[in-house]
């Protein structure tokens, strides 16, 4: 009897052991603060455990927008956020540890106008943005690190006037941007886009206006498909798009390329296919560009040779001989309408022009410098284009 009575209370105090746990697990996590919360002073963040116990989810938004707070430190205990984090405008906050332990932002994340801020160190937690990511006007920060781990932004990509930074390394784990990427307006040390690497699709338009020292696209050849206008402008040191090669010209709606001065080379396969195809024909604005890329008519002649150095003429055309020091011959089995042969060097220059007005057409190549050069065939209905090597 005894013994059945010491076991009874021992399973009482074990029953009332796991009541306190289950009431004390339940109690240390919880949703809060559906309004959202704003920090304005460094005091509010040190209090917020104990203003708040228990508060690890915030539902609404959250703002941090004050002059004098130095760390985050003692937002350690948040898991989640269930609105917009905002990071504006303090003058003392230089990385955001404290955000460890935050996985999911439900709203966005905007980060602007912070002129200590020298790391994104503390948001390596957060896999996914479901609104937009905004980086702007940061003077001190160098770089993206701590964003490693984010794979998918629902809105758009926005970076401008951030001043140091030379990259995107930070970005290498995001695979899809549900709205437009704008890497606009003085990112003044920008000069490549490294860290897009695995960005397959963009859900809204690629804007890349204003950045002085961008002179590469180097980070967006894994960019397979947009969903809007390709807008290149007033970028003084970018000299060719390369980058831009694998975007599904359908996915295109319009194209501007303008007041980018030593721009020469934009007949790159996306482009070509959007020319060729004329989609969005009437939304085509290509200017003030260097020569090669000054109009959509170089960009047309450049496209021409694109991607044909083993392309052989048609049954139609024979060329010899190839290679030739002095004179090639241009041969048809019947005298085109309208029949005309251009040579072009492989920056898409016509530097010979004549018209075919026999089976036989010879042209004399004495006078070009050694190289490759393309000649173009065209009639009232068809373009060939083939490869001749000037010994």
């Amino acid at each position: 009897m005894r013994h059945q009575f010491y076991l009874g209370g021992i399973m009482k105090k074990v029953f009332l052991l796991l009541i306190v746990l289950m009431v004390w697990s339940t109690g240390s996590s919880q949703s809060c603060l559906p309004q959202g919360i704003s920090f304005s002073t460094q005091a509010q963040i040190d209090n917020f455990h104990s203003n708040y116990p228990n508060c690890t989810q915030i539902e609404g938004d959250v703002q941090i927008i004050g002059a004098d707070i130095a760390n985050l430190n003692r937002l350690n205990v948040l898991t989640s956020i269930g609105g917009t984090l905002q990071i504006n405008y303090t003058d003392s906050l230089k990385a955001l540890s404290g955000l460890n332990n935050v996985t999911s932002i439900g709203g966005h994340l905007m980060i602007v106008s912070n002129n200590a801020l020298t790391s994104l160190t503390g948001l390596e937690g957060v896999t996914s943005i479901v609104g937009s990511l905004w980086i702007q006007a940061n003077n001190a920060l160098t770089s993206l690190t701590g964003l490693n781990n984010v794979t998918s932004v629902g809105g758009e990509l926005f970076m401008g006037y951030n001043t140091i930074i030379t990259n995107l390394t930070g970005l290498e784990g995001l695979k899809s941007l549900g709205g437009q990427l704008g890497i606009n307006s003085n990112n003044n040390a920008l000069t490549s886009l490294t860290g897009l690497e695995e960005l397959k699709s963009i859900g809204g338009n690629l804007g890349i206006q204003s950045n002085a020292t961008l002179a590469s696209l180097t980070g967006l050849e894994g960019l397979d498909s947009i969903s809007g206008y390709i807008w290149i402008k007033n970028n003084l040191t970018l000299t060719t798009l390369t980058g831009l090669d694998y975007i599904d010209a359908g996915t295109i709606t319009e194209l501007h390329i303008f007041s980018n001065p030593i721009l020469s080379e934009c007949a790159i396969q996306s482009i070509c296919d959007y020319l060729a195809k004329t989609y969005g024909y009437f939304y085509i604005e290509i200017h003030d560009n260097a020569t090669g890329c000054n109009s959509q008519a170089e960009v047309d002649t450049a496209c021409n040779h694109l991607s044909v150095e083993n392309l052989p003429f048609n049954d139609i055309f024979s060329l010899y001989p190839n290679p030739s020091s002095d004179q090639v011959n241009i041969v048809t089995s019947a005298v085109p309408a309208k029949g005309q042969l251009s040579i072009l060097n492989t920056s898409g220059q016509q530097l010979i022009i004549s018209q075919i007005t026999e089976p036989k057409t010879v042209i004399d190549i004495s006078t070009l410098p050694s190289g490759v050069y393309f000649v173009r065939v065209t009639n009232d209905k068809t373009v060939e284009v083939g490869k001749i090597i000037k010994q």
